[in-house]
């Protein structure tokens, strides 16, 4: 249950435990060594790789190493999948943008460097050819990082950092998708300055909504798109409509940017974050755990937990949705995004020490 607790976990684990019967400690969730299962491969050392996308040519993935919603530094890690080594790209030492490369906010002119705690991701192509990489950072501040993501044939892929973004006040992000005209659109999850605005969202209540930002205006609010714990978001590829996961709503709504109203809604539960599988479909990390197992996992963010999780396929025109993939146990449980890339399938999660690696032939396929 990728509802990643905030500063003060501990005392709103406590509240919820009291709130909601039956929360108490799950056993057998924990996983501590790093051994195959059947097809199921898992690839230790990365920590907490929350979001994946995968490199133009694909031989290489960048995994966004996770920091707890700032409670701690993450990082970007390159990773390959010819050999499935992986190292840091971001932050590295040296590297900041000159003031004539920036490109989001003007008052955003320092890069993030060490406090980088990187969330949701999103790689997309900009009208003039060149490569953007949005990164949710909750590390030393609030807002969405812009990177180029530099490429060559004569080395590795780099990352240069080129301004951010900063969200509406009292704004607590999750996920981001960018537009090939520059856009930023962005999921709020909660407002961490509510009283008990998380525990309102944990419990089913409005807490988050989405948000568009440009150079010129700046960021406005996306009418429609409130919800309880407002998660993932990922994008069309003509750029029409966005597919928000709203997760304590248990569905994905399908938003139309043109008319700025909620167009589809398919029932899903507990959706984390998406990404586009390889026949068209929107796959969907839907975790079905309960919130003891949750609570068991999260007193120790850095051990792999082996909570329930179900990888959902999603029509985007019909709305109509199936399980392709589940799982429970070791190696690797609480997955948060499945990317499918040649004939494996990349599974990354917001806890423990690995990526884990599927064939594609494990997944269910269209009749």
């Amino acid at each position: 249950m990728n509802l990643k607790l905030h500063t003060g976990s501990i005392a709103i684990a406590a509240v919820l435990t009291v709130l909601l019967p039956g929360c108490g400690e799950s056993d057998g969730l924990l996983i501590t060594d790093c051994v195959d299962k059947g097809n199921l491969h898992p690839v230790c050392g990365p920590q907490s790789p929350e979001d994946i996308a995968v490199v133009p040519g694909g031989e290489h993935l960048l995994l966004s190493e996770s920091g707890s919603l700032g409670e701690r530094p993450g990082r970007i890690s390159l990773f390959d999948v010819n050999d499935e080594s992986w190292h840091a790209i971001y932050p590295v030492a040296g590297g900041t943008a000159r003031p004539e490369t920036l490109q989001g906010d003007a008052s955003c002119t320092e890069p993030p460097g060490a406090e980088l705690s990187p969330l949701g991701t999103h790689l997309v192509q900009l009208d003039d050819g060149s490569w953007r990489y949005l990164v949710v950072n909750h590390g030393g501040r609030e807002a969405v990082e812009l990177f180029s993501l530099e490429t060559s044939a004569a080395g590795a892929p780099s990352l240069q950092w080129r301004g951010c973004v900063f969200p509406a006040d009292n704004t607590l992000m999750n996920d981001v998708v960018g537009l090939a005209n520059g856009d930023v659109i962005y999921t709020r999850m909660f407002r961490p300055r509510d009283f008990m605005g998380q525990v309102r969202g944990m419990l089913g209540f409005i807490s988050g909504d989405v948000w568009r930002w440009n150079k010129a205006g700046g960021v406005r609010l996306l009418p429609g798109t409130e919800g309880s714990l407002t998660n993932g978001i990922e994008i069309s590829q003509n750029e029409r409509f966005i597919f928000i996961n709203q997760y304590m709503d248990k569905e994905v709504h399908k938003y139309d940017l043109s008319t700025e109203e909620v167009v589809g809604k398919a029932p899903v539960p507990n959706v984390d974050n998406s990404a586009w599988g390889p026949n068209g479909e929107l796959w969907l990390a839907s975790q079905s755990g309960d919130l003891s197992d949750y609570l068991a996992c999260t007193k120790d963010e850095a051990v792999t937990c082996g909570m329930a999780f179900e990888i959902v396929a999603l029509d985007p025109e019909s709305m109509q949705s199936r399980v392709i993939f589940r799982h429970q146990g070791p190696p690797m449980g609480a997955a948060t995004i499945a990317t499918a890339h040649r004939d494996k399938v990349y599974l990354g999660s917001f806890l423990g020490d690995r990526l884990l690696v599927v064939p594609l032939s494990e997944f269910v396929q269209q009749p």
